[in-house]
Order: C-alpha cells, then sequence, then structure tokens
C-alpha cells in the first residue's frame, strides 16, 4: 500500500508536463506546422518581430483603441477576427500612404476604394476614415472568400489581388498557401499576419523564463529564440530559424474547458513573483489531473496592463480572469477575485482520459 501511495505522488508530480503540441491557425485554418519550411519561416517572421521590439507596446496601446470599432464590423460582416491583425502588417495601425498609391489603415487602391463606394479626392478621402474603410475592406475579404473559398487565401489575395492567386492555383495545380510558389511578398503575406497574432494573443509563450517578453522595452536575456535551428531542407537561409515542436499530423482543435479559481490576494507585485491560485473545481485537460481546493503557484510577467502567469503546464492549461481574457488585471491581485483555468479537453492522451490517478496508476502497471 505504501509503495502505492508514493507511486501515486511521483505520478501527480509528472502528471502536469504530459502536454498537447501547440496548434497555430488562422481564421479556424490550421497552419501546417509540422512541415519544416512553414515552421521555420514563420519563427523567422516572429524573431524579426522581437528584434523591433520596442515598437509593440505602442502598437498594442494603439491596438487597443482601434480593435473595439475595427471588431464589431468584422463581425457584422461575418469576417473572422483574425482579420483585425491585417492593417497592422498593412499599414501599422496608421493613414500611411504606399508608393502605388494605397492609403489609410486598410490601404485601399484608389480604383479599388471607387469600387467599394468610398469617395477619393483631393480635399476628401475615405480611406482615411476608420469605420467607412473597414466597412469596404469587410466588403472586399467577403468578395475574396467567396471566389477562394479560403480564408487564408482571401487574405493573401487582399495583398496579390484575386487573379493573382487564382492563376497561381491553377497553374500549380495547389489551392493550399503553404505549398504555392508566389511573389517573395506574398508569400510572407500570412505569416507576418500570423506572427503579430501570436504576439499579441500568446505573449506569455515569449516571457522572460521560459520566453521572451516581447510588450516591455526592458526585457531579461535569454530567449527561446537564442539557439539556431539547422538548415532547412530548403536551403532558404532567410528563414533558417527555430522550429516549434508540434505533432506529425494536423487535427481539429478539441473544445475549450473552464474551470473555476480565485486569486489569493497579494499586495505588491514584481516581475518573476510567484502568484498563487486555489481551484475550485476537479480539473481534467490535455493530460493535467488536479483535485479542486489544490493550490497552484506560478511566476508571473507584466504584460501591458495585466499579469500572465506560467502555471507550470506550459499551453495545456493557462490562466485567465473572469472577464474571458488571458492574464489578470493587476488590480485583482490586491483583493484577489474569481478567476478561470483554460484547458483543451479531447482524448487523444490515455492519461487525460482517465478518471482519477489512481486509475492512471492502474493503466501504467498493466
Amino acid at each position: 500500500m505504501k509503495k502505492q501511495v508514493v507511486l501515486i505522488g511521483i505520478l501527480l508530480l509528472l502528471l502536469p508536463r504530459y502536454t498537447t503540441a501547440q496548434q497555430v491557425d488562422f481564421c479556424g485554418e490550421v497552419v501546417p506546422m509540422e512541415r519544416d519550411f512553414v515552421s521555420y519561416r514563420l519563427m523567422d517572421v516572429i524573431k524579426r518581430n522581437l528584434r523591433y521590439q520596442g515598437y509593440l507596446p505602442a502598437l498594442r496601446l494603439k491596438a487597443e483603441q482601434y480593435f473595439p470599432v475595427i471588431e464589431p464590423i468584422l463581425q457584422q460582416y461575418q469576417v473572422p477576427l483574425d482579420f483585425k491583425y491585417l492593417p497592422i502588417v498593412e499599414s501599422g495601425l496608421s493613414n500611411a500612404t504606399s508608393p502605388v498609391g494605397a492609403q489609410g489603415v486598410w490601404q485601399i487602391m484608389p480604383g479599388t476604394a471607387a469600387e467599394l463606394g468610398l469617395t477619393v479626392s483631393a480635399g476628401y478621402d475615405e480611406r482615411n476614415h476608420l469605420i467607412k474603410a473597414t466597412h469596404a475592406a469587410c466588403k472586399l475579404i467577403r468578395l475574396l472568400h467567396q471566389q477562394l473559398n479560403s480564408w487564408t487565401l482571401a487574405a493573401a489575395a487582399y495583398n496579390a489581388g484575386s487573379g493573382n492567386i487564382s492563376r497561381n492555383i491553377k497553374r500549380q495545380g495547389s489551392s493550399d498557401y503553404y505549398q504555392l510558389l508566389l511573389n517573395n511578398e506574398t508569400a510572407q503575406y500570412i505569416y507576418k499576419i500570423i506572427a503579430i497574432k501570436q504576439l499579441f494573443e500568446s505573449p506569455e509563450l515569449y516571457l522572460p523564463g521560459f520566453g521572451y517578453n516581447v510588450f516591455s522595452k526592458s526585457s531579461a536575456n535569454g530567449s527561446v529564440f537564442s539557439t539556431p535551428a539547422p538548415v532547412s531542407k530548403a536551403g532558404d537561409k532567410d528563414f533558417n530559424s527555430i522550429r516549434i515542436s508540434v505533432g506529425k499530423q494536423a487535427i481539429s482543435r478539441p473544445a475549450m474547458v473552464t474551470y473555476a479559481a480565485r486569486l489569493k490576494i497579494s499586495k505588491a507585485f514584481e516581475d518573476g513573483q510567484l502568484i498563487s491560485i486555489q481551484l475550485l473545481d476537479d480539473l481534467q485537460a490535455n493530460g493535467v489531473y488536479i483535485r479542486k481546493n489544490a493550490s497552484l503557484s506560478g511566476k508571473g510577467w507584466m504584460v501591458g496592463s495585466r499579469i500572465y502567469v506560467d502555471l507550470g503546464f506550459e499551453n495545456a492549461v493557462v490562466l485567465y480572469a473572469a472577464d474571458g481574457k488571458k492574464g489578470v488585471p493587476a488590480d485583482l491581485l490586491k483583493t484577489g477575485g474569481d478567476v478561470q483555468l483554460r484547458g483543451r479537453s479531447d482524448n487523444r492522451s490515455a492519461i487525460s482520459a482517465l478518471s482519477s490517478p489512481a486509475d492512471a496508476l492502474t493503466s501504467i502497471l498493466h
């Protein structure tokens, strides 16, 4: 009996490290990270953004002003919210003018603007009107999606034109963006959008200690990108980079499950400080099994106005505030309060499907 108790204790220590592979998507369409060239290229683009991380805090603040205007319009046209990152790549959320005459946050050409009902004249240019330009961009994106039947291809066509994308699909016999041979700008376009999405939505992947704090101008040394990757088989040194460790097969995303928890009070906070959380539900997700009322602790880092916490489960279980956003507001630490732990529920791990640690032990012993 004593031996069994010891084995259960060891198992409980090991279970939190059973994690599923990170899955990256754009508009719900899975990015084939199992292909070396795709993972190398995406991580190379992320690395380039990290080199200029000084602009990221200001860009995030700007996005917090623009996104509340852009998101409802995207929803009105049933355009995926991931397209809100497109104007960051196009213009840095500014009314810029391109060398070829594209204008505004969405970088719309004069002829296209006229077709979409925007007024463009010497004294008044509606491409610089955020609301009107976003409506026009959504109309265009919907049209591109109808023509190409893919949000990824629609985004690529926003850059290159639907005719160019259609001709390449026909000539190359593939409608897979990640396989198509396109001009250099369009070939990198989707990667740039996904890189910004990753840096905005999953900054905890790049925090100090296990990553790189992309939204802090003074970040600790030691990045997950410090180790050079092997040269890709394609021989493209420009995209020689770190590979995200993922499975070999693209699989559908399992459902997200939410567990209630409570944040323990802490009067002061500094980067790297331990944050404690009490679990109010039994948690079982991604091979992680924890009984309710257990206390969890992890190091926290400030990103913008929120604190992100590394609970030690990588992407298997992530801390969210009660408002459904990653991380928790700094002020909540001073009072404590309700938070959430989220994990993906699936049966890919035999351990994750078991009802208790004892069942898991029985499975291993037999």
